[in-house]
């Protein structure tokens, strides 16, 4: 049952990305996500530090996890409306430039009678930054796009959390355990 629920969440979110704005609304989307479960962390400690409660305490050395559960928490509740939230707001963006571009191409062209010279000037800066991209084949495109967004993920969750460190503490517990039980098999 719950499988399911989060297969179902995960499959609408990549849903998605028959939008335009899919992948630009996703890192901030979870840019978003990641805020949240940062604040929610942050307010899980003034929580649990108000309280006086052993079992509280004895979450605290496991803090490290709680934000990475608070992202994949939101993330399969809410994270399709945020990040189609972002993906709208992107839209409206573009839109909004598309019209200021128009409204001003159609001024000055009724003025002078000429298209404005900032339309070369932004198609020259277009074609000097994305020519390049322009010449990538589609699937080496999707693979930039999906290591980019990984590494930013991993980054992101990892680097701002101290997930690593506390897995690396609890392998290091186990192999000293290991270790104890080698020696004592030994006498």
């Amino acid at each position: 049952m719950t499988t399911n629920f989060i297969k179902k969440r995960i499959l609408d979110i990549l849903d998605l990305k028959k939008e335009r704005h899919f992948i630009p609304g996703f890192i901030l989307g979870f840019y978003a996500i990641t805020m949240l479960s940062t604040l929610m962390t942050y307010w899980t400690f003034l929580f649990f530090g108000k309280i006086e409660n052993p079992f509280f305490d004895l979450l605290m050395p496991y803090g490290a996890l709680f934000m990475p559960t608070y992202m994949i928490l939101i993330t399969i509740i809410i994270g399709k409306e945020i990040i189609w939230c972002h993906m709208m707001i992107l839209k409206q963006v573009d839109h909004l430039t598309k019209w200021i571009m128009n409204k001003y191409s159609i001024s000055y062209y009724k003025k002078y009678k000429k298209d404005p010279p900032i339309l070369g000037f932004i198609s020259k800066i277009q074609y000097k930054i994305f020519s390049k991209v322009m010449r990538i084949t589609p699937r080496g495109k999707k693979k930039i796009i999906v290591s980019a967004v990984s590494i930013w993920a991993v980054w992101f969750v990892f680097g701002r959390t101290d997930a690593v460190e506390f897995i690396i503490v609890e392998i290091e517990k186990q192999m000293m355990n290991i270790q104890e039980w080698n020696i004592l098999s030994l006498f």
